[in-house]
C-alpha cells in the first residue's frame, strides 16, 4: 500500500481532468510543473502544445487572496475584475481573451464544471484559498475536449488532498472595512483511508462601491459588504497501488449585506448557498488510465427589489433555485511509443426554477429553464519524433433546452417556450515543436461553442428603471481560434513565454440598449478578438524570484445588421492593456517579502463606446514570518497607493490592510 505521499499524488493526477489534486513534479528551482487541464492527461508543462499559466499553493499563500479568482491577477490573457474580499462573491467578473462575460470561460472545480446554468456566473469563493491546491489555466478554445461555455478557455481549480499522518492548522485574520477571517482545517489517515476536514469564515461591513453616474440617489447609497463561509469534507480510499476512490461535499453560503438606505424589514439584497457533492473512481496502469466520476451542483439565491422611488419597502422577492447533476468518463490508452489516446464522454441535466413574489400584492411570477448535454471526445497524443509532437482532438455535443414563464400578474404575459435540440462539433489541432531543449514553438487552431444561459433564454428582468428582454431564439455562439507561441527556458532558472491569439466568434450574445429603459439579448453577426501574451519567471539566486506578465488585446464588433453603428466598435468591460510585475524574496530563517505592480487599462462601459473605466495601477505587498515552528504571521497590504479605480460598476475601496496569525500542528 502506497504512502499518500509523491505515488498517491501522482495517482490523483493521472485522473486527468477529473482529478482532486495535482502535484507539481518539482526539480529544485520548481520549473518542471505537471499539467492536466490541457490535455486531459498528465503532461509536462514544457511538453504542453498549449499556452498554459499555473499557480501553485506557495503562490496562493504569498498572495493573501481570499477568494480563487483573486490569485488570477497576473495571468496573460486573463482579467480577472473583483476589486477586493469583501465585495459580494457574484459581483465578480473573469474574462479570458477578450470575451467578455463569465459563460465563455470555462470554470473546474477537480474537473467539475461551476458556471451556473441561469447566468453563466461562477461562485469564486466555493472553495476557501486554504482548500486549493492549485489553479491550472489553460487560454484558447477548448471545446474540443470540453465542450459548451470553454470559448476562452478552462480554468481549473484543484483542491487540497489529505495529508500523510495527521495535520492541524487554525488562523485567524483581521483588517480594514471591518474584515474578519478565521479558518480551520484537519487532515488524518487511517491506513488506507485519509480524510480532511476544513472550514472558514469571512466577513467584511464592506464600503461605499457606487459610482459617481449612478442613477441611486447619494442618499439612499449603502456599505455593500459580504459574509462567506465555507466547509468541507473530503474522504480517499486507496484501493490498491493503482487505484482509489475518493468522495467529497463542499458547501459556500455567500450573502451581501447593505446596498440601499432606508432598506426594509426582511431585505435581502442577496444570499446564496451551494452544495457540490462529487464521487470518483481512479485507475492509473503502467499504460493506461481510467477515471469515472458523479456530481452534483445544488444552489439557491434569494434576492429583493426594493422600491427604486423610496428605498424603503420591498417590492419584489425572488428565489433562484438551479439543480445540476452529472457524469463524466475518460480511459487513456498508450499505443507503443508514438500514439496516446483518450476517449471520454460527458453528460449534464440541469434546470433551473425562478420563483418571484411581490408583497401587497397576489401576483405570482415563476420562470423555468432546463437544458440536457451529451458530449464524447477522441483525443490523440502523437510524438512524431522526439522533438515534434502533434495533438489531434474532437468532441461531439447534444443538447436539448426548454423553458416557461407564468406570471399571475394582469396584463402580464405567461410564455411556454419551444424545446430546442441541436447539436455541435468541435475540432482541435495543436503542435509543438522542440528547436531545442531551450526553445519551444507551438501552433493551434480549433472550433468552441457556448449556450445560451438561461438568462438571457427566458428571464426579462428590471433593474432600478431598465428592463432586460430575454431572447428565446438566441442562437449558440460558435468561435474558430488560433495561436502561435513560443517558448524559452533559461536552463532550470526561468522562462520567457509569447503568444498570439486571434478569435474569430459568430452569433455573439449581447446586449443591446433599444431606448432609454430597455435592453435587448440579441446575436451579433461577427465579433473579433486579437491580442500578444507575454509571460515570463526568472530565479536569479534561491532567495529571488521575479515574474511579469503583459496582455494587448483588441476586442470589437465588426457585423452586427440589426444595428449597423455598433460595427466597430470595442466590446465592453475588456481592458485593451493590462500587466503585473511581481518580486518575492525570501530570508534564510524563512520570512518572504512578496510586491506585485498590477496595470489595468482602459475599459468601455457601454455598447456604443460613449463611457468608459479609466485605467489603473496598483502596488500590493505581502510579509509573512515564521514565529516558531507551530506560529507564523503575515501582513498583507492592497493597494498601498490608495488609488480609487473603477472596477465593472463599482468602485475600488482603496488601501486595504490585512494581518493574520496561524498555526501548524
Amino acid at each position: 500500500m502506497f504512502q499518500m505521499t509523491e505515488p498517491a499524488r501522482r495517482l490523483l493526477l493521472a485522473c486527468g481532468c477529473l482529478a482532486a489534486t495535482t502535484a507539481m513534479a518539482e526539480d529544485e528551482r520548481g520549473l518542471a510543473q505537471v499539467v492536466v487541464t490541457a490535455t486531459r492527461t498528465e503532461q509536462s508543462i514544457r511538453e504542453v502544445p498549449a499556452a498554459v499559466s499555473v499557480i501553485d499553493r506557495a503562490r496562493i499563500e504569498a498572495s493573501g487572496a481570499t477568494t480563487v479568482d483573486q490569485v488570477l491577477q497576473g495571468v496573460p490573457g486573463v482579467y480577472a475584475a473583483r476589486m477586493d474580499a469583501s465585495s459580494p462573491n457574484r459581483i465578480a467578473q473573469t474574462y479570458t481573451r477578450g470575451l467578455p462575460g463569465n459563460s465563455r470561460t470555462l470554470v473546474l472545480l477537480d474537473g467539475i464544471p461551476m458556471n451556473v446554468l441561469y447566468d453563466g456566473q461562477v461562485d469564486w469563493s466555493q472553495l476557501s484559498t486554504q482548500d486549493v491546491e492549485r489553479v491550472e489555466v489553460v487560454r484558447g478554445a477548448s471545446s474540443g475536449l470540453y465542450g459548451a461555455n470553454a470559448m476562452g478557455g478552462v480554468i481549473n481549480v484543484l483542491s487540497r488532498a489529505p495529508e500523510p499522518g495527521t495535520k492541524t492548522r487554525f488562523g485567524a485574520e483581521y483588517g480594514s472595512l471591518g474584515s474578519k477571517r478565521l479558518l480551520a482545517s484537519h487532515s488524518q489517515r487511517f491506513g488506507a483511508t485519509s480524510i480532511r476536514f476544513s472550514a472558514s469564515h469571512f466577513a467584511s461591513d464592506g464600503y461605499d462601491m457606487w459610482r459617481p453616474d449612478t442613477t441611486i440617489p447619494a442618499a439612499n447609497r449603502d456599505k455593500i459588504g459580504t459574509v462567506k463561509d465555507n466547509a468541507g469534507v473530503k474522504l480517499l480510499h486507496e484501493i490498491d497501488a493503482q487505484s482509489f476512490v475518493e468522495a467529497g461535499l463542499s458547501y459556500l453560503k455567500d450573502e451581501a449585506t447593505g446596498f440601499y438606505y432606508p432598506g426594509a424589514p426582511g431585505y435581502q439584497p442577496s444570499k446564496r448557498e451551494q452544495y457540490v457533492p462529487t464521487v470518483r473512481y481512479v485507475r492509473d496502469g503502467e499504460s493506461s488510465n481510467t477515471s469515472v466520476a458523479l456530481y452534483g451542483r445544488f444552489g439557491k439565491q434569494w434576492a429583493d427589489t426594493l422600491n427604486p422611488l423610496t428605498y424603503a419597502t420591498i417590492s419584489e422577492k425572488g428565489r433562484y433555485e438551479d439543480r445540476s447533476v452529472g457524469f463524466n468518463a475518460q480511459h487513456s490508452l498508450s499505443l507503443g511509443s508514438i500514439h496516446r489516446v483518450t476517449l471520454g464522454l460527458d453528460f449534464l441535466d440541469g434546470d433551473v426554477d425562478n420563483h418571484f413574489s411581490y408583497p401587497g400584492s397576489s401576483r405570482l411570477r415563476d420562470t423555468r429553464g432546463d437544458l440536457r448535454r451529451y458530449g464524447v471526445f477522441i483525443q490523440d497524443e502523437m510524438a512524431l519524433t522526439a522533438r515534434w509532437k502533434l495533438n489531434l482532438a474532437g468532441r461531439y455535443d447534444h443538447w436539448t433546452t426548454g423553458g416557461n414563464q407564468v406570471d399571475s400578474g394582469v396584463g402580464q404575459p405567461s410564455t411556454s417556450y419551444r424545446k430546442r435540440s441541436d447539436g455541435d462539433f468541435s475540432p482541435k489541432l495543436a503542435t509543438l515543436f522542440k528547436v531545442n531543449e531551450s526553445f519551444n514553438l507551438r501552433a493551434s487552431a480549433g472550433r468552441a461553442f457556448n449556450l445560451p444561459d438561461m438568462f438571457n433564454l427566458y428571464a426579462n428582468t428590471r433593474r432600478g428603471t431598465t428592463t432586460y428582454w430575454a431572447n428565446p431564439d438566441l442562437d449558440p455562439e460558435t468561435v474558430k481560434a488560433y495561436d502561435l507561441g513560443a517558448d524559452y527556458y533559461f536552463g532550470q532558472r526561468g522562462y520567457v513565454k509569447a503568444t498570439l491569439y486571434y478569435n474569430d466568434a459568430k452569433d455573439f450574445i449581447y446586449s443591446v440598449r433599444r431606448d432609454a429603459t430597455n435592453v435587448d439579448k440579441i446575436n451579433v453577426g461577427a465579433v473579433t478578438t486579437r491580442g500578444l501574451e507575454l509571460e515570463a519567471a526568472y530565479r536569479p539566486s534561491e532567495a529571488l524570484a521575479l515574474s511579469a506578465s503583459f496582455t494587448f488585446n483588441r476586442s470589437r464588433i465588426e457585423e452586427n445588421s440589426s444595428n449597423t453603428d455598433l460595427e466597430g466598435k470595442s466590446l465592453t468591460s475588456v481592458p485593451r492593456r493590462q500587466g503585473q510585475l511581481r518580486v518575492d524574496y525570501r530570508w534564510p530563517g524563512g520570512a518572504n517579502l512578496s510586491a506585485a505592480v498590477n496595470r489595468v487599462g482602459k475599459r468601455y462601459a457601454d455598447d456604443i463606446n460613449s463611457k468608459f473605466y479609466k485605467a489603473y495601477t496598483t502596488l500590493d505587498l505581502t510579509a509573512s514570518y515564521p514565529l516558531d515552528k507551530t506560529f507564523s504571521a503575515r501582513l498583507n497590504v492592497v493597494n498601498v497607493g490608495d488609488k480609487v479605480y473603477d472596477g465593472i460598476g463599482y468602485l475600488a475601496p482603496g488601501r486595504t490592510v490585512t494581518a493574520g496569525l496561524y498555526a501548524n500542528f
